[in-house]
């Protein structure tokens, strides 16, 4: 067959995201999976009957398209090496996201439901606006589920936008040491922004805010870490050394989720006898 596809991905639970890639390619698919079933599979006619109804296309380009999205998001929320300011900024992203997509299925506008457009193309007639509805509720969940993020959002402002950020609506004990800091000639010419920025701040002038900006680095969404962990442990933790100590194990894994490199050769050279393995 002359498709674009040479075969359908699976979707496993372990790796949950590729259903938006299932998707995907089950749509593209769909004219040669019904010639498929037609031609070669018994007992498949509820299926080649989908296939070739219109409002069940309708549904699953819908749901092609809306999984997409939220693939997207998924894929920005699990990155490497992210703050709380960046996982914010992405679900607020998304969230305003929602609303442009209602305001464009309000107008059977479907510049960003591709799936829907390709189907639109086809089947002439098609309307989309009553997924308002799903898109609503689906922005309901998202204002309910990330609402504690309304608590972040004055100590994001200020992790942020230290330079110029109003003092007086900063909390009291941050706000003499914001006033130095604004007037700090070194700092105020500085290109460098995030947390990259908090680490040029001096301990001896700045104690406070560098404490206040450790905390809050120290407040991570993404499962990166969590992931890395545990694939670590189940690399290290084989039936082969299933004795490690649980103080031993700890020390791995901490290394493991470092991102500093370790001159494993200079530690040993440093003992006078190391201690092998067995």
């Amino acid at each position: 067959m002359d498709s674009a596809y040479a075969d359908l991905l699976l979707h496993t639970e372990v790796r949950w995201l590729s259903r938006g890639k299932c998707l995907v390619r089950f749509f593209e698919l769909r004219h040669e999976i019904a010639t498929f079933l037609r031609e070669e599979v018994t007992n498949s006619a509820e299926l080649q009957n989908d296939l070739e109804d219109v409002e069940f296309l309708r549904n699953l380009a819908f749901l092609t398209d809306i999984t997409q999205h939220l693939n997207v998001l998924n894929l920005q929320l699990q990155g490497k090496k992210q703050t709380i300011c960046q996982m914010v900024g992405f679900v607020d992203s998304f969230r305003k996201k929602l609303h442009l997509f209602k305001s464009a299925l309000d107008k059977n506008n479907l510049l960003h439901f591709p799936c829907c457009r390709k189907l639109s193309e086809e089947e002439e007639g098609l309307e989309f606006r009553d997924y308002t509805e799903i898109i609503e509720d689906l922005s309901s969940e998202f204002d309910r589920r990330f609402n504690d993020f309304e608590s972040f959002r004055p100590d994001i402002s200020l992790f942020s936008n230290p330079i110029h950020c109003d003092i007086e609506s900063q909390p009291g004990h941050l706000q003499l040491e914001l006033c130095e800091l604004q007037c700090d000639p070194s700092l105020n010419t500085s290109q460098v922004t995030g947390i990259d920025f908090w680490k040029l701040l001096s301990p001896e002038r700045y104690p406070l805010l560098r404490n206040w900006a450790l905390k809050l680095c120290s407040v991570f969404a993404s499962t990166y870490i969590c992931e890395t962990a545990f694939s670590s442990l189940k690399h290290v933790k084989s039936k082969n050394r299933n004795r490690l100590s649980d103080v031993v194990l700890s020390h791995i894994l901490r290394v493991a989720t470092s991102q500093l490199e370790v001159d494993f050769i200079s530690l040993v050279s440093s003992f006078m006898k190391p201690q092998c393995s067995h």
